[in-house]
Parts: structure tokens; C-alpha cells; sequence
């Protein structure tokens, strides 16, 4: 049937009570190989409730068997409705949570967030689970020592816990000892020796649980809108005239969601890298990142992550620069420690520094005496008159080849992006728009950059 439920919930309750009264040990007295070293005995205890096939196989099929002891024998009594604990039964309550996402090549769960879900939780139905122990032994001593180890442990409870699912709103609950008879043999007791039962009745207040709707969640983190793409505003059946405005749009425009619509700085200051919030067109900067951060979730000092869209393209969600915020004394700022795996592959080879060659010269202010293979990153221009033989342009790489200085990065006839690093200082730097900026500092405007935060609860 495709109707059929079964989720074991009454099963986990019995077997997490049987649990409660396993490993119990009893002294029998000492041991035959030396006599001064007590000799203990584990009490097996079992859920009591066989059916007549399973205790005619124990018995070997023979009614002259008489049963061990001791012996802890669990059974339920009774289950009944808990009318005080009714509550609302058409209430549900939805929570969201994230998997981590898996990685099929490793076949492992990395840090990065996977899918989502959100889980729709009905109102359970409370019942008293009404629980029967049956304490067997052969004698008043063994009956003693067990009884006097499991009595202290009910002031007046204890907890359980029946399965280790963080949404299940009953995984809790706790088991109360409601009655205790002592003996099941009477007086006078004659000369039979009749196997001793002490019997406990305890109480547990259940919930059982209808079946919850699990939906995955589609979450739309970046929205990109195609404006305009005509390009022949004639073939239209209208008026262009009466559309002058399009005319600044480019073929194709995105429109990038961000809560609150703030924009980021991300920037060196004393050392360190730090990330500060902006508003109102990028000119307030008196932000506080608690403010923030309340539309996101809670920020775990030195794991919280900020990714940066420094390619500034918004579809692609594999090559963003990945780090770790921490706190500040300033409230408006926090640190990003940059994961240096995340930086974008060098396309050039690293310049030994990056130098003003109008006035820089070999061998003098920190730049060493000529050598093959020196590289240097010029922030401007030099005629080929100065020290180093030929027109350099602003943001060229300049190399010596062992004879003479040459262009090896020519910036004025290079269109593409490319990247490079300062072995000085191990800072990278991206060329683009004829220009070096360093990889990921500046500032990223909504939507192009992303926090990995705690997510609080619903």
C-alpha cells in the first residue's frame, strides 16, 4: 500500500528502556582460583514479551525447564491516551535546514552547502507508556543488590532520548518509576523454592509522530533579468524615437538581488584584511556588521565564510575568493583571513616586484644589481633614455634576458584578464580594463558577494 506508515517510534521507546536497565552486575561471591577476589555476574534483561513459538524454542520444547536468575524481564503494560497533553492538532511548524554538499569523485562531505529542505512538522499525539520490569532472582541478596543500584536512579526521572534526529521536536522524554511491588511470593512460602519476582511499573510520556512533508528547496540566489537584446530598434513596430532612453543599455544587463541592497569594501589596513558594510551609494560606511548579519544568521568567529565575486560575473559560482570572518573591536568592520586555494591561477609569471620605473634603478632603493630573469611590475611610464634601454609603458612586465631589458607583458596590446603575483610581498594582482588592481581588494556592490554564516532558527 502505498498509504502505509511505519516508523518503528513505539519499538525505539521499548528499546531504549530495555537499554536503561542493561549491564547491571551482581556479587556471587569469590573466585574459585584464589578466593579473595569478588566475583561478579552480569544480569542479562530482555524485552519479556515472546510469543508462545519463540518460548517454546527456549525451553527446548520441554516443560521441565526452569528459568535462570537473575534475570530482568521488560514488557509493556499498557499504552492509553494523554488527554492532559493535547494540544492543537491541526498545528504544524516548518523548519529549514542544509545538507553539506557531497563530492561523488571523493565520495565525501565537504564544507560547502548542499541541497536544502524545508520539513513540515504536524502536531504528535501524546500517549503514557505504561512500562512493566520484572526483576528475577533466586535469592534476597541478589534482589537487594539490584534494586538498590536502580532505585537511586530515579530522583524522581530520568531522561531518554530515542533517536538522535536535531529536528524531531519528542526525541526527549523521561521515565518515571510509579509503583514497586516487592515480592510475588507469599507467605508462608513452604518448601518450594520458587524463583523470587520484584516487579517495577514505570511511566513514559510519548508522542507519537505522523509523518512529516519533506520538501527540497530551490533557492534563487542570483536573479539575472535579459533587458534589452535587440539591437535593430527599425524592424520594431513601434516608434523608436519614443525609446531614446535605450539607447545606454548594453545587449544584455543583470539585476542582482541582495538583502538590503549593501555593498562591501574589502581593503588592507595595519596588516590585515578587512571587510567593512556600505550603504546609500557606497558613501555611508557606518554600518554595523550586527545589523547585518541579523538578516543572515550568526556569525562563528574564524569559520564563517565570505565568498567574492571578484571575476564580476554573477552566474558562476565556482571561482569566488573564500575566507574567514572574525570579529573586530570595530563594530563596522571584520577580518577576512583569504584562503589562498580560492585565488584564481596565475596566467603569468610572478614578478620579483612591482616598481615605479621612471625612478627606480637597478641596485639602488631595494631593487638588486641586473640579473637573468629579473621581472618587475611598472606602476607607470619610462622613455627608452632611462636605465633601462627601452619605452616602458604603465602597467607593462618588464623582464631581463641576460643581454637586455624587454616587454614581456605588454599591457597596451593585452585585452583579456590575466593575473599575476608580487613574490615581494605574495600579493596577487589582476589585469584588466588595460589596468593591475590587486585580485580581490575593492569594492563589490550588491549581490557580488555572499556570506556562509550560521543560519539561526525559524
Amino acid at each position: 500500500m502505498q498509504n502505509h506508515f511505519y516508523d518503528n517510534q513505539i519499538r525505539r521507546y521499548i528499546l531504549q528502556f530495555v537499554r536503561m536497565f542493561s549491564g547491571y552486575t551482581i556479587k556471587t561471591g569469590k573466585k574459585m582460583n584464589d578466593n579473595v577476589t569478588d566475583y561478579y555476574i552480569r544480569v542479562p534483561a530482555r524485552y519479556g514479551d515472546v510469543s508462545r513459538m519463540a518460548a517454546t524454542i527456549l525451553k527446548g520444547n520441554s516443560e521441565n525447564v526452569v528459568n535462570s536468575a537473575p534475570f530482568i524481564a521488560c514488557h509493556v503494560q499498557s499504552l492509553i491516551p494523554d488527554r492532559q497533553r493535547l494540544q492543537e492538532p491541526f498545528f504544524h511548524d516548518a523548519v529549514s535546514i542544509n545538507e553539506r554538499k557531497f563530492d561523488d569523485n571523493t565520495q565525501a562531505y565537504t564544507s560547502e552547502v548542499g541541497n536544502k529542505y524545508n520539513v513540515k512538522r504536524m502536531m504528535p499525539v501524546p500517549y503514557l507508556l505504561n512500562m512493566q520490569v520484572d526483576i528475577w532472582t533466586s535469592n534476597t541478596d541478589q534482589k537487594l543488590q539490584l534494586l538498590e543500584q536502580i532505585l537511586v536512579l530515579f530522583n524522581p526521572a530520568l531522561e531518554i532520548q530515542h533517536n538522535d534526529n536535531p529536528i524531531d521536536w519528542t526525541t526527549i522524554t523521561t521515565v518515571e518509576m510509579t509503583d514497586l511491588q516487592w515480592s510475588s511470593r507469599g507467605i508462608p512460602a513452604g518448601i518450594e523454592d520458587q524463583i523470587d519476582i520484584a516487579t517495577m511499573i514505570f511511566q513514559i510520556p510519548v508522542w507519537i509522530n505522523p509523518p512529516a512533508q519533506v520538501t527540497r528547496q530551490n533557492v534563487i540566489r542570483n536573479i539575472v533579468n535579459n533587458i534589452y537584446t535587440y539591437t535593430d530598434l527599425d524592424s520594431m513596430d513601434y516608434d523608436p524615437d519614443a525609446f531614446e532612453f535605450f539607447a545606454d543599455l548594453k545587449a544584455q544587463a543583470s539585476v542582482i538581488v541582495t538583502p538590503g541592497n549593501y555593498a562591501l569594501k574589502v581593503y588592507e589596513q595595519s596588516g590585515s584584511t578587512l571587510a567593512k558594510v556600505y550603504a546609500n551609494g557606497n558613501y555611508d560606511d557606518n554600518i554595523k556588521w550586527e545589523d547585518i548579519l541579523a538578516q543572515y544568521g550568526t556569525l562563528d568567529s574564524g569559520v564563517s565564510r565570505l565568498r567574492l565575486k571578484y571575476h564580476g560575473e554573477v552566474d558562476d559560482l565556482n571561482a569566488d575568493v573564500i575566507g574567514t570572518l572574525a570579529s573586530t573591536s570595530d563594530a563596522t568592520a571584520l577580518t577576512f583571513v583569504i584562503d589562498p586555494a580560492t585565488l584564481p591561477t596565475n596566467t603569468t609569471t610572478a614578478v620579483d616586484k612591482v616598481i615605479n620605473a621612471g625612478s627606480a634603478k637597478p641596485g639602488f632603493s631595494g631593487i638588486p644589481a641586473v640579473a637573468n630573469g629579473q621581472r618587475y611590475l611598472s606602476l607607470n611610464a619610462a622613455k627608452s633614455s632611462s636605465v633601462w634601454g627601452i619605452d616602458i609603458s604603465a602597467n607593462d612586465i618588464i623582464e631581463y634576458n641576460g643581454t637586455a631589458w624587454v616587454i614581456s607583458f605588454d599591457a597596451s596590446s593585452y585585452s583579456t584578464r590575466a593575473y599575476v603575483t608580487n613574490a615581494f610581498t605574495s600579493q596577487q594582482f589582476k589585469f584588466e580594463k588595460g589596468e593591475w588592481t590587486d585580485t580581490f581588494q575593492g569594492i563589490y556592490e550588491a549581490g557580488y558577494w555572499r556570506l556562509e554564516l550560521v543560519t539561526t532558527s525559524p
